[in-house]
């Protein structure tokens, strides 16, 4: 039978992700996105993404946007996933007829004597638009082909093979069907998050910032409100002075390596009449021959110019200034890697209100680096106890939440928030899981940024802990500090920097 899960969900978004990061179009001869070898004619939903994938004005606007790129990501993934729930429903409908099939296979000789004709009759008036060849199966069940058990056995194939057909017919149709409107869709959507940089004066950043704070399907007003919130990094540049700090390159300060650098060198025999060495194919407008800019030029002709720029399969000039030869020299850089993130959170009753809204848009902020960075970064949630999450981890899944993938074990912040639990700050707790994640995490967050964000009104904790900042700091890692709100901290000469910002409170009449 046709697989209704041919395909898992995974397995398709995983083919969005590609193409979004990349511009990778999978190819059906060897299925390159997905390694198990399987057939995909029956998959409507493939041919439709491979067709859309392909478009060049859908790659022109994915391709040079992370924005784009994340809104077609979840305006085609929330569709690829309803019409994974209508086939489910139409091979749910089909499961009578499979046990009709297995049944019919146990009947008895005088049953099946007398109801092969009927049978027969029934499918292929039933099936008569699927593929169902009633003739050659008359002509192999009549004088006494009734009796034959590999009759029977074919004829079991042609009923599966016509409901394969039938449902087939029936998941284009629906596929079809919503997938028009999708290409309308994702520029819809794209405008109104672009209308926002000119009417909001908001940074791509920005956007995708509160883009990714959003919860469920789109509304204008909960996105303003985030976007409100990220933007209160307008009022407090330490907001991006601290995101960009932090996740620093380890030893970017550190003792050099020697490598060898490989390159090119250019060379022109000046002595030639001319620069030009011949035609070949790229992307370099300076060199277009003649007639790719008069396909530019044709409105008709547009799409297939872009198509050709964004392959760079051009026909350009190719000149001898161009030809080059490696060459390779002895050079020096920093010895360093990307580095992992460390977050600590105060949840607690004094950070409500408007310290909350700072924490959150410096979070999202942060969450925005360690995503486009490809950083780990771990949140420590602390109040009165401590809750861990890994920020990378919740970002996805809230991604997949918001194009229906529902998930019990996804991690969720009210509105976007913390759950302000009340009460006072304990820090050892919090310290005590930073300790073993800086020490046995798996080397993943080994000389991490650790960034505490709090008012600092945190009672110092035993001894022994405190001892352990400076044994840390040894080694490599480095603490900073987001002190919001005003007053003296006894926590300053354990971090390399405490950035500070003052904030109003609102009157209330």
């Amino acid at each position: 039978m046709m697989d209704a899960a041919k395909y898992s969900p995974t397995d398709y978004l995983t083919m969005l992700d590609r193409f979004v990061i990349n511009g990778d179009v999978f190819e059906f001869e060897n299925s390159v996105q997905i390694d198990v070898p399987r057939a995909i004619y029956y998959d409507p939903i493939l041919v439709y993404l491979q067709r859309l994938m392909q478009d060049p004005l859908i790659q022109s606007r994915v391709l040079g946007s992370r924005l784009a790129g994340k809104v077609f990501y979840e305006v085609v993934g929330r569709f690829v996933l309803e019409c994974l729930h209508d086939l489910r429903f139409i091979h749910q409908m089909a499961i009578g007829e499979q046990t009709q099939m297995e049944k019919m296979m146990e009947w008895s000789m005088p049953k099946k004597q007398d109801t092969w004709q009927s049978l027969l009759q029934q499918l292929g008036e039933k099936y008569e638009e699927d593929e169902f060849d009633l003739p050659f199966m008359k002509r192999r069940f009549k004088h006494d082909g009734w009796k034959l058990p590999e009759n029977w056995q074919r004829l079991k194939r042609e009923w599966q093979g016509a409901l394969d057909e039938k449902a087939r017919k029936q998941v284009t149709k629906k596929v079809e069907s919503k997938g028009g409107g999708i290409p309308g869709r994702f520029e819809q959507t794209l405008s109104r998050l672009e209308n926002h940089v000119r009417s909001n004066d908001a940074t791509e950043e920005q956007l995708l910032q509160a883009w990714e704070m959003m919860e469920g399907s789109w509304t204008e007003s909960e996105f303003e409100k985030h976007l409100s919130i990220v933007q209160i990094e307008n009022r407090y540049p330490e907001i991006g002075e601290v995101a960009k700090r932090m996740g620093r390159l380890p030893d970017e300060e550190g003792r050099a390596r020697l490598t060898v650098q490989t390159g090119v060198t250019h060379r022109l025999e000046h002595s030639s009449g001319s620069d030009i060495e011949g035609v070949t194919i790229g992307r370099d407008l300076n060199a277009l021959m003649p007639f790719e800019l008069a396909q530019y030029a044709d409105s008709a002709l547009e799409g297939v110019f872009l198509r050709k720029y964004l392959t760079s399969r051009l026909q350009v000039f190719r000149y001898k200034s161009e030809i080059s030869k490696p060459s390779r020299r002895p050079r020096s850089e920093r010895a360093a890697r990307r580095g992992p993130m460390i977050v600590c959170v105060d949840s607690s009753a004094s950070m409500y209100g408007v310290p909350q809204r700072i924490e959150a848009s410096l979070l999202s902020k942060l969450e925005e680096t360690a995503e486009r960075l490809h950083r780990d970064c771990f949140l420590i949630d602390f109040s009165v106890g401590i809750r861990p999450i890994e920020l990378r981890s919740r970002r996805k899944k809230r991604s997949l939440e918001r194009i229906g993938m529902r998930q019990d074990d996804v991690e969720r912040f009210d509105k976007g928030y913390f759950p302000f639990l009340g009460g006072g700050t304990d820090a050892q707790k919090m310290l005590n899981l930073t300790f073993y994640l800086l020490d046995n995490g798996d080397d993943r967050y080994m000389n991490a940024d650790v960034l505490w964000i709090t008012d600092f009104l945190i009672p110092r904790t035993t001894e022994d802990l405190m001892e352990r900042f400076k044994d840390y700091q040894a080694t490599g890692t480095k603490f900073y500090g987001f002190k919001i709100g005003q007053g003296q901290s006894n926590w300053d000469k354990y971090f390399d920097k405490i950035y500070e910002v003052h904030y109003r409170q609102p009157r209330r009449y």
